[in-house]
């Protein structure tokens, strides 16, 4: 396995109101994979940026397979 990306998700209400943030964990090492993974399962409200690396361990401590990803 090797590193994953955390990837910050802001939802605009679509009421209106402050943004929301969610953060995701993914295991996938490149940033624009990573992202595209997230971007899939987003509605179009929904900006979805790479924050930085998720380190091989945590990958492995969260049970993550090549291209999983779980909500942090």
């Amino acid at each position: 396995m090797a590193d994953g990306q955390v990837v910050l998700v802001t939802t605009q209400p679509l009421g209106g109101g402050p943004p929301v943030r969610s953060v995701y964990f993914v295991a996938e090492q490149d940033p624009a994979k990573a992202t595209a993974i997230i971007a899939e399962v987003m509605a179009p409200n929904e900006q979805v940026e790479a924050l930085g690396r998720l380190p091989d361990a945590a990958v492995k401590a969260l049970g993550l397979k090549h291209g999983d990803f779980t909500h942090g």
